[in-house]
Protein backbone atom coordinates (compact mmCIF):
# COMPACT_ATOMS: atom_id res chain seq x y z
CA UNK A 1 0.00 0.00 0.00
CA UNK A 2 2.72 2.89 0.91
CA UNK A 3 4.68 2.19 -2.74
CA UNK A 4 1.03 3.05 -3.84
CA UNK A 5 0.90 5.83 -1.92
CA UNK A 6 4.76 7.08 -2.22
CA UNK A 7 4.27 6.52 -6.57
CA UNK A 8 0.76 8.49 -6.56
CA UNK A 9 2.53 11.39 -4.26
CA UNK A 10 5.49 11.45 -6.24
CA UNK A 11 3.52 11.74 -9.53
CA UNK A 12 1.23 13.94 -8.27
CA UNK A 13 4.76 16.35 -6.96
CA UNK A 14 5.93 16.27 -10.47
CA UNK A 15 3.06 17.68 -12.46
CA UNK A 16 2.26 20.19 -9.91
CA UNK A 17 6.00 20.92 -10.97
CA UNK A 18 4.78 20.82 -14.98
CA UNK A 19 3.65 24.77 -15.37
CA UNK A 20 7.04 25.88 -14.39
CA UNK A 21 9.57 23.51 -14.80
CA UNK A 22 10.65 21.19 -17.41
CA UNK A 23 9.81 17.58 -15.39
CA UNK A 24 11.49 14.36 -16.43
CA UNK A 25 10.67 11.23 -14.73
CA UNK A 26 13.59 9.46 -14.39
CA UNK A 27 16.98 11.15 -14.11
CA UNK A 28 20.20 9.57 -13.86
CA UNK A 29 23.76 11.70 -12.21
CA UNK A 30 27.06 10.58 -11.34
CA UNK A 31 25.58 6.42 -10.78
CA UNK A 32 22.89 7.41 -8.95
CA UNK A 33 19.44 7.03 -10.56
CA UNK A 34 16.43 9.76 -8.73
CA UNK A 35 12.26 9.27 -9.41
CA UNK A 36 12.09 12.90 -10.64
CA UNK A 37 13.86 15.55 -11.60
CA UNK A 38 12.61 19.50 -12.11
CA UNK A 39 14.66 21.89 -13.56
CA UNK A 40 13.85 25.95 -13.79
CA UNK A 41 16.08 28.44 -15.33
CA UNK A 42 15.24 32.43 -15.45
CA UNK A 43 17.17 35.02 -17.12
CA UNK A 44 16.76 39.06 -16.59
CA UNK A 45 18.32 41.85 -18.14
CA UNK A 46 18.13 45.68 -18.28
CA UNK A 47 18.94 47.51 -21.84
CA UNK A 48 19.68 50.67 -22.85
CA UNK A 49 18.01 51.55 -26.02
CA UNK A 50 18.10 48.57 -27.66
CA UNK A 51 19.27 44.92 -27.28
CA UNK A 52 22.43 45.49 -28.38
CA UNK A 53 23.63 47.58 -25.46
CA UNK A 54 22.94 45.41 -22.41
CA UNK A 55 23.66 46.96 -18.94
CA UNK A 56 23.52 43.88 -16.90
CA UNK A 57 21.78 40.01 -17.03
CA UNK A 58 21.05 37.74 -14.30
CA UNK A 59 20.40 34.22 -14.73
CA UNK A 60 18.74 32.00 -11.89
CA UNK A 61 18.66 28.09 -12.21
CA UNK A 62 16.82 25.35 -10.04
CA UNK A 63 17.09 21.73 -10.20
CA UNK A 64 15.07 19.51 -8.03
CA UNK A 65 16.16 15.85 -7.63
CA UNK A 66 13.24 14.01 -6.47
CA UNK A 67 14.20 10.60 -4.21
CA UNK A 68 11.56 7.93 -3.28
CA UNK A 69 12.57 5.66 -0.44
CA UNK A 70 10.67 2.70 2.01
CA UNK A 71 12.95 4.01 5.18
CA UNK A 72 15.36 6.93 5.37
CA UNK A 73 18.00 6.88 7.80
CA UNK A 74 20.90 8.82 9.27
CA UNK A 75 22.92 7.30 7.14
CA UNK A 76 21.33 7.22 3.34
CA UNK A 77 20.94 10.97 4.25
CA UNK A 78 23.84 11.99 4.96
CA UNK A 79 25.31 10.12 1.76
CA UNK A 80 22.57 12.12 -0.11
CA UNK A 81 23.95 15.35 1.52
CA UNK A 82 27.31 14.54 0.33
CA UNK A 83 26.24 13.50 -2.78
CA UNK A 84 24.18 17.20 -3.36
CA UNK A 85 26.96 18.83 -2.32
CA UNK A 86 29.44 17.70 -4.63
CA UNK A 87 28.41 15.54 -7.12
CA UNK A 88 25.22 17.41 -8.06
CA UNK A 89 27.16 20.66 -8.09
CA UNK A 90 27.25 19.74 -11.76
CA UNK A 91 24.43 20.59 -12.65
CA UNK A 92 25.36 24.59 -11.88
CA UNK A 93 25.96 26.61 -15.10
CA UNK A 94 28.80 28.84 -14.39
CA UNK A 95 28.88 31.92 -17.07
CA UNK A 96 29.35 36.01 -16.74
CA UNK A 97 25.44 36.12 -15.48
CA UNK A 98 25.15 33.68 -13.24
CA UNK A 99 23.32 34.69 -10.17
CA UNK A 100 22.49 31.66 -7.89
CA UNK A 101 21.26 27.96 -8.80
CA UNK A 102 19.20 26.42 -6.33
CA UNK A 103 20.46 22.12 -5.44
CA UNK A 104 16.66 20.42 -4.05
CA UNK A 105 16.65 17.38 -2.76
CA UNK A 106 13.24 15.69 -2.16
CA UNK A 107 12.84 12.59 -0.26
CA UNK A 108 9.59 10.49 -0.01
CA UNK A 109 9.75 7.82 2.90
CA UNK A 110 7.98 5.39 4.08
CA UNK A 111 9.21 6.20 7.77
CA UNK A 112 12.50 7.95 8.58
CA UNK A 113 13.98 8.09 11.88
CA UNK A 114 14.20 10.79 14.24
CA UNK A 115 17.73 11.64 13.62
CA UNK A 116 17.34 11.74 9.78
CA UNK A 117 14.97 14.42 10.37
CA UNK A 118 16.81 16.34 12.52
CA UNK A 119 19.61 16.20 9.89
CA UNK A 120 16.95 17.33 7.23
CA UNK A 121 16.07 20.51 9.50
CA UNK A 122 19.74 21.68 10.16
CA UNK A 123 21.39 20.88 7.23
CA UNK A 124 22.86 24.24 5.83
CA UNK A 125 25.22 24.32 2.75
CA UNK A 126 25.96 27.66 0.24
CA UNK A 127 28.70 27.28 -2.35
CA UNK A 128 30.39 31.16 -3.35
CA UNK A 129 31.64 30.87 -7.20
CA UNK A 130 34.75 33.72 -7.10
CA UNK A 131 33.77 34.71 -3.47
CA UNK A 132 30.02 35.94 -4.85
CA UNK A 133 31.40 37.61 -7.93
CA UNK A 134 29.78 34.34 -10.11
CA UNK A 135 27.19 33.62 -8.18
CA UNK A 136 25.65 31.05 -5.61
CA UNK A 137 24.50 27.81 -5.07
CA UNK A 138 21.98 26.67 -2.18
CA UNK A 139 21.22 23.33 -1.11
CA UNK A 140 17.54 23.01 0.05
CA UNK A 141 16.20 20.22 1.36
CA UNK A 142 12.68 18.79 1.92
CA UNK A 143 11.48 15.11 3.63
CA UNK A 144 7.87 13.76 3.44
CA UNK A 145 7.53 11.04 5.58
CA UNK A 146 4.10 9.02 5.29
CA UNK A 147 4.51 7.47 8.69
CA UNK A 148 3.66 10.53 9.90
CA UNK A 149 0.51 10.83 8.26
Amino acid sequence: MEMVQRQELLERLLAAHESYFDVEDTFELADQTFQGHAQFHSESMQYVLSKKAKIWGANIHEHILFRSLEQLDTTMLKELIAFMKTEALSLVELNSEHMTTFLSLVIIAESADTNAKELVRKTKFRKNFSFGLKGWTDLRLALIDLSDS
